[in-house]
């Protein structure tokens, strides 16, 4: 029974050692890069709803100056 006892002790610490791992090491460079890639995402949206809404304006421009009948 000592043995189990030995391994379950063992387990823990080890289960504690990768827990501490990822909330140290792991967690905060994954953190980083996530807010990093939404930074690069939003730009591309930002620039994505320019276009958008300069071809609206010219499609706008363009029905606007067109002769009516």
């Amino acid at each position: 029974m000592d043995k189990f006892e030995e391994i379950g002790r063992r387990l823990d610490e080890e289960l504690g050692r990768l827990r501490k791992y990822l909330e140290e090491e792991v967690a905060p460079e994954t953190e980083k890069r996530t807010a990093q890639f939404l930074r690069e995402v939003s730009e591309k949206l930002s620039e994505a709803a320019k276009k958008l809404e300069s071809r609206v304006n010219a499609r706008n421009t363009q029905t606007s100056q067109a002769p009516k009948p």
